[in-house]
């Protein structure tokens, strides 16, 4: 299975922007058959309580305009943004398969910068995508082990971090996404940004790690894309003598 990492830098409130490098993304990349990944928030970058409201009413356009894209390419598209749902605002990754929208995760622990600007979501589920169960979590849940093994009691085979992860902390997500995957016998994809914005630096460094653990592809602190391949079938092979779900 084909996974892209699209390791973008996303301009703070420069909605038009980002989207133009968005559906650019999915155009170069649109022969994957797999899925093609983006880092958190990255249409329009995180907002405050001043303007998310504002950001999401005029990202919506741009928006369907990514969920149309989704019609050239075979691949899902997986892609942090704001989602209003019961007049609450998320921190959401939404799963885009042939202009429908199939999947919606929303970020249940709040990093501070999210706290009064997003509702917290309260729950983790899996999804099969063309006979791959697979998942979301988003950048700081990562740092909690509950969920990833929630989604691993659904089965998971997949999950994917779309992540906002700035400096200091480069070597946390890096360790954990490690830790996940080998504590859930599961392939993590994480996708961060890179660039200036939000009051700091983000590292980007983006990764794919293998159920065992094995790191499998990491990118540096540029903007950037890498293509992968994985073998579903090493989540059998983990698996294959004890799953860490049933030792409990």
């Amino acid at each position: 299975m084909e996974i892209v990492i699209n390791q973008i830098e996303v301009v703070d409130y420069q909605v038009a922007i980002n989207s133009q490098n968005i559906i650019k993304a999915i155009m170069e990349h649109a022969l994957c058959d797999g899925f093609i990944v983006f880092p958190e928030l990255c249409l329009t970058g995180f907002p405050n309580k001043e303007n998310r409201e504002a950001l999401w009413q005029e990202s919506n356009v741009y928006f369907q305009e990514i969920v149309l894209a989704s019609k050239q390419t075979n691949a899902t598209i997986i892609i942090g943004h704001i989602e209003k749902y019961d007049n609450s605002l998320y921190n959401s990754c939404f799963f885009i398969k042939n202009a429908e929208i199939i999947h919606i995760h929303r970020k249940s622990k709040l990093w501070s910068d999210d706290i009064g600007i997003f509702a917290a979501g309260n729950s983790h589920t899996a999804i099969d995508v063309d006979g791959v169960l697979c998942a979301s979590q988003i950048c700081f849940e990562l740092e909690f082990p509950e969920g990833s093994r929630e989604l691993a009691k659904c089965g998971a085979q997949l999950v994917f971090m779309p992540n906002g992860n700035m400096h200091p902390y480069a070597n946390v997500h890096f360790v954990l996404a490690q830790a996940r995957a080998i504590e859930n016998q599961f392939f993590v994809v994480v996708c961060n940004r890179v660039g200036k914005g939000h009051g700091g630096d983000f590292v980007g460094e983006s990764l794919v790690i293998s159920p065992t653990g094995e790191l499998l592809c990491k990118l540096g602190s540029k903007a950037g894309s890498a293509k992968i391949t994985i073998d579903l079938n090493e989540v059998e092979t983990a698996r294959k003598n004890y799953t860490y779900t049933q030792l409990l």
